[in-house]
């Protein structure tokens, strides 16, 4: 087995554990948080790269239910060249970053700052750039990891994202006490599903590995915030085993990517139970046309990953991660994949300087 691969799975094991640790922290980084108030022309922009931009994207879901705010989610670059220009004092401007060195992302607060607007960052590195940026640093240590390819940051990121916006939400009087408990108890409740729902996955993938590995590109389908779970996975694909994938929303596949058909390509679809009716429509009209399709989700039909979601209001999307990066690993294990990216890391961020001591 590939180091980081064996580094990925040790990571992979002891992300259960680690994010409940950062979940008993909850009322301290809420705390934090009091500072920090929200006005009626206050707008939110969520800044991150790769897994963090995921999310960022997922947690605009919640904003919008416990502020009533849709978040600005951008690079960091498209907020630095452009978007930093709509910025008013007062807009609340967090940055994401596991390691805190992305230039663009410490460039995006530097700026912000400068509009007088409120800074928070969301970083696993303790004295890292972006924690001396921030007005409000959350430095998350639960999520240090020494790989390239991220486990537990990943989740524990998003985490430390919906516990900031209930945090928001219950010191600008938006939800009570007990809807704030109510809440962070269902994260809770997820997290305590990681490790079964990481085991069922390491079990379906070494019974279908063959099946998986038979593709030559893949496809990952998945609705509204689940479409970045998808992403993780094709992202994932792509670092670990240096095949082509993509991801996109389920109804996006319907408007023109499903016209495309490549041989040897391999559709996967992220179900959760919101959309479990329309998205078998979907994947009999995949079937329909002889496409390979698997079904990762709730009552799988065929070969696909049953999997026994635990239903909460906003936060079932979190229970994807654990399946989507036990995949990986085992495929990546049984298939002997992984030394492609890391090299291709160090190589890009050589040559382009893109970090900050």
């Amino acid at each position: 087995m590939k180091p980081e691969i064996v580094k990925m799975q040790n990571f992979l094991r002891m992300t259960q554990n680690r994010l409940n640790d950062l979940l008993n922290r909850s009322d301290e980084i809420i705390d934090d948080l009091s500072s920090i108030p929200l006005h009626d022309t206050t707008r939110i922009y969520f800044i991150g790269n790769g897994s963090s931009g995921e999310d960022a994207r997922i947690a605009a879901f919640l904003s919008v239910k416990m502020l009533e705010i849709l978040p600005h989610c951008v690079t960091p670059y498209s907020f630095t060249h452009g978007l930093i220009d709509s910025v008013h004092p007062d807009d609340i401007v967090v940055a994401i970053s596991q390691t805190g060195t992305s230039h663009e992302v410490v460039e995006s607060l530097r700026l912000a700052r400068s509009k007088k607007a409120r800074t928070i960052a969301i970083t696993a590195t303790v004295g890292s750039p972006i924690a001396r940026e921030a007005e409000v640093p959350l430095i998350i240590e639960e999520c240090v990891e020494n790989v390239d390819y991220k486990v537990t940051g990943v989740l524990g990121l998003l985490y430390t994202l919906w516990i900031v916006i209930l945090g928001l939400a219950y010191h600008n009087v938006r939800i009570t006490k007990d809807e704030l408990y109510s809440n962070l108890n269902e994260i809770r409740a997820n997290n305590a599903c990681y490790d079964a729902l990481a085991q069922v996955s390491e079990k379906w993938t070494e019974e279908y590995v063959e099946t998986l590995d038979a593709c030559r590109t893949l496809t990952v389908l998945g609705s509204a915030d689940v479409a970045e779970t998808a992403m993780e996975l094709a992202i994932k694909s792509i670092e670990v085993q240096g095949r082509y994938a993509m991801a996109v929303d389920t109804e996006e596949f319907l408007h023109g990517i499903c016209a495309a058909n490549p041989k040897d390509n391999l559709i996967v679809m992220l179900v959760d139970g919101r959309n479990e009716a329309y998205a078998r429509k979907v994947y009999e009209s995949i079937r329909s046309r002889n496409q390979s399709v698997l079904w990762v989700g709730p009552s799988a039909p065929d070969n696909g990953l049953t999997l026994d979601l635990l239903p909460t209001q906003h936060y079932t999307t979190a229970q994807f991660f654990p399946v989507v990066h036990s995949i990986v690993v085992t495929w990546a294990r049984l298939k002997d994949y992984g030394d492609v990216g890391s090299e291709v890391f160090a190589d890009y961020q050589r040559k382009l300087k893109v970090r900050e001591e």
